[in-house]
């Protein structure tokens, strides 16, 4: 994949920018460079090409400008050899548009990365300084792994080293030998909670129907006792409802005659007991408004009597507010004609000093000496020129000059080379010839295999004599027949099996060892504690009575018959005994069975144990065997796990040596690139007529090469230099001729623009000072005139106002009788106004008073029609109680709201009664009431109450009886307890049947994962150390002369090898350092990813800010090696970077990122 185009169309600070990076060149490096100050937008561009490959990311952080639904990314890129115009946007799906903007499928961009997921291509492909300080922390956290150091960026395998300790530890979670805890430990933990739970429980059917009958009985008892205490508490609630309701009754029948005695009072509305105090209230207050609006009505009469209205001021108070204006401006005239005529005598004078300063006669009209726009327009034309025409002229001049000089310089430099010069065509060659040796790496591969060949040799060294003493020479080694793998595995799966039957053997012959030392125990605990007597004393009792019979039916005397019944009477007594211990002797019997079981098993166990230790032995013996036929010089027993190491030692020394032979090989074709690369150098020298010496190194050809081609580039920029400094001098003339030519041009114009006013009168030609001075008088004379006219007509029209307001004056005076000389006019106009102003407020006070008496008299019709309403709510009560007063209304109020609640009452009680002795006829209740003899109830009362505190205590005992007995059933629960107890033992069987199977999976897939992941970073490493040896080696300009690994337990670690053949591990590099050997390695890890794919753009971003120049130039060397196989970008805000990516790779592409977010490209 390669980018040719970036479009930041919608895209952080950027709108419609692109940056073209051009097609490739074949046979030049694909490196660009793209500078811009801070805040240019370089990261801004970076972020845009991994949104566009990848997807804008949800949370974009470059939606400042222009919102998520406008961002826009676009690209040309070459995916797979065929240009394709991409474009992205931001959504949740197809947001990747291809011509038309028709959705296209991701697949296209991710299929030619081959898989690669954003973080992972951040990881390998590109760089930034937070990336670097991560690569300087992983080197520490690996602590120099060679593994994870050489594959850490590569395509999913930093992923699969963390899922494999992910597996690894849900393996250990699963099951770890001695740990505390785990999955499979902790369900064995609850098969044996389960087994002791079933043992308590497990109970005989006979002791279950003991319990369960007992359970039954107190069951019985408590219901009967229940039964009792329930009778008992019933008739105490009804004696003391009888108790409770008696005084009650009495209550009622009070409350009954006090009813009988309000019967006679009629009833009201509720609502009058709210509004009675409201009606008294209002009666008093509508009074009280009566007279006073009486009083009022009298007083608005007499004052509206008493106002008298002047009718010739309201007249003329109409024309008085016509002429209010004229008054104003009166006024105004009066205050502002002094200040007027001073100022128009100060512009007067003005006028007069501008005409002197024009040296004018005083007779002239000012409006006559100011100038036409046109003629005007044309002197301020010219003057603005005159300027520009001087500058241009002085300008010319003095470049004119330059230019001669600089070109005779030139002459005489060019001369002075002359002799120097040689063929051109011949030094082209030379130049070409140079620049494609340049790009031959033959030193750096010698170097690198000079230095490898060493340290392999070394290696190679000690890893033969790890070898020691079995064998002595890599002959030797190589033509061992060594046993194959299958035979390895064949040999460790049998002793593995032969170990695992041994140990479980000798497991069981412990175990039945012991069984057997009980067994015999428990016999022996028989017999001294039952005295019962096995089959086999009863076998030989009744053979000695046997043998005594027969003994005595020979003799038949007395001696053989005390004999006989001896035998006879201690056979009697073992049968009867054993008759009276049957269950005993049943015990017994089948303890012997099981001893002979156990000695049967343990002889059994004893056989097998053998037969493995046999089967052990003889693997080893066919172990030994096999080592010998190698040619091993092994004495004694020799162990598969010693073999096996010894073999790896033997795999390894090989892959050394195939290194070594590799080395060499790469040194030989390294020599002979370079004494190939010299004699075309010399040759091209030779061709150029440059002088050499047949005893010059390589190095010393370069130099004088790049010599020649210095010289002969330096006098063709001469003569380039020659050639325009010739056409900037005939340039420069000709400027300066057309500026005289324009001067003299100009002053022509100047004398016809004077001639053409007064400023040419008298046929002189003023000077341009003395007009650019008249221009300004005539600039300050033109408003000055102005002011001037103004004032005039201002001061006329104020005269004339004041003239027609003391007409209009002495008119309304002679009307109101007013008789005042001219010079107090307003004086007068005060007078008159004072007196309308009076008039009017009379008017005005009159016609208020009018309206307050018509407003208080609607209101005193209002209050009458209250008051009649009040009276008629009076008379309303008053007539329905019969009485004459609102007070003795009050009182029948009250009665019949004492009457309201007394029957509330009643019916409460009644209520109450009712319910206490559920009955519904109340006068069911009082006949039963009646009858009831409270004294004997009391007494009922007292004797219930002791007989239900025994009756309580009672049910308490029987039910904690009941509860222990069915508390001891529901333990036992018949057999559905034992067996749900047994059912969940099962199913934890199966859940550790399952849980074992999923660890033997996940151990054997973790080994597998393991071994493949071990091979593969084997079959790459060789060729990444190389190349990472020889970055490091460059980019540390020699500091470190490569990097070397070094077994540490089960894997290698990194050590980098000084200059001075000083080893150092990686983590106890300095930070820099670091970062180096990161770069390092990440550049080994692009060429690797590039040999087995297509390769992807590599991009950075400013990592070199703490490099020094020297190693910067040193990483671009690395990065233009790089750009030979892919493109490369870097991007920078320092200057002098772009220099030293010139200087290193000529080749190199720079774009700038300038402001104002202009982008610009060429070539270096």
């Amino acid at each position: 994949m390669r980018i040719n185009r970036l479009d930041l169309t919608r895209y952080g600070k950027f709108t419609d920018k692109h940056i073209d990076f051009g097609p490739v060149e074949p046979g030049r490096p694909d490196l660009h460079i793209i500078y811009g100050p801070n805040e240019a937008g370089k990261s801004t561009a970076l972020s845009a090409f991994l949104d566009l490959l990848f997807g804008i990311e949800s949370r974009s952080r470059y939606d400042f400008l222009h919102p998520y639904s406008t961002m826009r990314i676009g690209a040309a890129l070459d995916i797979g050899g065929v240009a394709r115009e991409l474009v992205r946007i931001k959504k949740p799906q197809s947001s990747l548009l291809g011509p038309g903007d028709q959705p296209i499928g991701e697949h296209l961009i991710l299929g030619e990365l081959g898989g690669v997921e954003r973080d992972v291509y951040c990881a390998m492909f590109s760089l930034d300084d937070d990336t670097l300080e991560e690569g300087g922390k992983s080197i520490l956290a690996s602590k120099g792994d060679l593994g994870q150091l050489l594959f850490s960026a590569s395509t999913g395998l930093a992923a699969l080293s963390q899922t494999l300790v992910e597996l690894r530890s849900q393996a250990d979670g699963l099951f770890k030998l001695r740990a505390r805890s785990s999955e499979i430990g902790d369900l064995k933990s609850r098969l044996s909670d389960l087994k002791e739970r079933k043992e308590q429980i497990d109970t005989l059917a006979t002791h279950y129907r003991q319990m369960v009958e007992t359970k039954e009985r107190s069951l019985a008892h408590y219901d009967e006792a229940m039964a009792d205490r329930t009778r008992t508490q019933l008739r105490l609630d009804e004696i003391k409802n009888l108790l409770t309701a008696l005084p009650r009754l009495a209550e009622l029948r009070d409350i009954r005659d006090s009813l009988a005695e309000l019967q006679d009072v009629p009833e009201a509305p509720p609502s009058w007991g709210n509004q009675l105090p409201v009606i008294h209230q209002e009666g008093i207050e509508l009074a009280v408004k009566r007279e006073t609006a009486k009083a009022s009505i009298a007083e608005l009469e007499k004052g509206l009597n008493a106002i008298a209205v002047d009718d010739i001021a309201l007249t003329l108070g109409q024309r008085m507010d016509a002429i209010g204006e004229l008054h104003a401006r009166y006024v105004t005239a009066e205050r502002d004609l002094p200040d007027r005529r001073l100022q128009l005598m100060e512009v007067d004078r003005e006028i007069a000093n501008i005409l002197r300063l024009l040296e004018r006669p005083k007779g002239d009209k000012a409006s006559s000496l100011m100038l036409g726009s046109r003629i005007s327009g044309s002197i301020r034309d010219l003057v603005e020129r005159r300027s520009g025409i001087d500058a241009t002229v002085q300008n010319a001049k003095r470049e004119a000059d330059e230019a001669n000089r600089r070109l005779i310089e030139l002459r005489s430099n060019l001369s002075s080379q002359a002799a120097a010069t040689t063929n051109s065509t011949a030094i082209a060659a030379l130049a070409r010839e140079l620049s494609a040796l340049r790009e031959n790496d033959h030193a750096a591969r010698r170097r690198v295999a000079e230095r490898s060949r060493v340290d392999l040799k070394e290696t190679l060294a000690q890893q033969m004599s790890d070898l020691r003493p079995w064998a002595e020479s890599l002959d030797q080694v190589r033509q061992m027949r060594v046993p194959a793998p299958s035979e390895l595995e064949a040999w460790k799966s049998a002793l593995s099996k032969a170990k695992a039957e041994i140990d479980r053997y000798s497991d069981d012959s412990g175990r039945l060892t012991s069984e057997l030392r009980c067994l015999r125990a428990e016999l022996d605990a028989l017999k001294s504690s039952t005295g019962v007597v096995d089959d086999h004393e009863a076998a030989t009792s009744r053979s000695a009575r046997e043998a005594a019979w027969a003994t005595h039916r020979d003799a038949l005397d007395e001696s053989t018959a005390a004999a006989f019944e001896i035998e006879l009477r201690k056979d009697d007594l073992i049968t009867s005994a054993r008759l009276g211990q049957m269950s005993d002797l049943a015990k017994l019997n089948q303890t012997y069975q099981r001893l002979a079981v156990a000695e049967a098993e343990l002889e059994r166990s004893a056989e097998l144990l053998n037969a493995a230790k046999s089967e052990r032995e003889a693997i080893g013996a066919e172990i030994l065997d096999s080592a010998r036929k190698m040619a091993l010089t092994v004495s004694g027993e020799i162990k598969l796990g010693g073999l096996e190491a010894w073999l790896g030692l033997r795999e390894m020394v090989l892959a050394t040596a195939d290194l070594l032979r590799e080395a060499e090989g790469d040194l030989r074709q390294a020599e002979a690139d370079g004494s190939a690369a010299r004699n075309r150098l010399s040759a091209a020298l030779s061709a150029a007529a440059v002088s050499q010496d047949h005893s010059d190194s390589y190095e010393a050809l370069l130099a004088r090469a790049q010599f020649a081609v210095d010289l002969e580039v330096e006098h063709k920029n001469l003569r380039e230099q020659l050639e325009r400094c010739e056409r900037e001098q005939a340039s420069r003339q000709s400027a300066f001729e057309t500026a005289t030519a324009d001067e003299a041009q100009w002053d022509a114009s100047w004398a016809e623009v004077c001639k053409s006013c007064w400023l040419g009168a008298g046929g002189t030609i003023p000077s341009l000072a003395t007009v650019k001075e008249v221009l300004d008088r005539l600039a300050e004379l033109g408003p000055a005139t102005q002011r001037q006219a103004g004032l005039a007509d201002r001061i006329a029209k104020m005269e004339e106002d004041q003239a027609a307001f003391l007409r209009e004056l002495s008119v309304m005076a002679a009307e109101l009788g007013l008789d005042r000389p001219a010079e107090s006019a307003l004086r007068l106009w005060a007078l008159m106004s004072a007196r309308v102003e009076e008039a009017r407020a009379k008017k005005a006070e009159r016609g208020s008073k009018h309206l307050a008496l018509e407003d208080q008299i609607l209101k005193n019709r209002d209050l009458e029609a209250e008051i009649a309403i009040c009276e008629r709510r009076k008379s309303e009560m008053t007539r329905l109680f019969g009485v004459s007063s609102l007070q003795e209304v009050e009182k029948k109020l009250r009665m019949i709201e004492q009457r309201r609640d007394l029957r509330q009452r009643c019916n409460t009680i009644e209520r109450e009664i009712r319910e206490a002795l559920s009955i519904q006829d109340m006068a069911d209740v009082e006949q039963m009431l009646d009858a009831a003899d409270r004294p004997a109830l009391e007494v009922e009362q007292v004797e219930l109450r002791a007989r239900f505190e025994d009756q309580d205590r009672r049910v308490r005992e029987l039910f904690t009886a009941y509860s222990k007995a069915s508390d001891e059933v529901d333990a036992v629960d018949g057999e559905s307890a034992v067996a749900a107890l047994e059912e969940q033992r099962r199913t934890v069987l199966l859940e550790i049947e399952d849980k074992a199977f999923s660890y033997f999976r996940l151990r054997a897939g973790i080994v597998a994962a393991e071994q493949a992941l071990r091979l593969y970073r084997d079959k790459h490493r060789s060729s990444m150390m190389l190349r990472a040896s020889e970055a490091f080696q460059v980019i540390s300009r020699g500091a470190y002369r490569g990097l070397a690994t070094q077994p540490d337990k089960d894997t290698e670690v990194l050590i980098g090898i000084g200059a001075d053949g000083s080893s150092k591990l990686a983590q106890e590099m300095s930070k820099g350092t670091r970062f180096q050997l990161y770069l390092a390695l990440r550049v080994a890890g692009y060429h690797e990813f590039a040999q087995s794919r297509t390769p992807v753009p590599f991009i950075a971003d400013d990592i070199m800010e703490t490099f020094d120049d020297f190693r910067a130039e040193e990483a671009f060397r690395l990065f233009a090696d790089m750009a030979k196989v892919g493109q490369v970008i870097y991007l920078t805000h320092h200057q002098h970077l772009c220099d030293i990516a010139r200087r290193v790779c000529p080749n190199a592409r720079i774009h700038e990122l300038a402001p104002p977010l202009v982008l610009e490209s060429r070539a270096a």
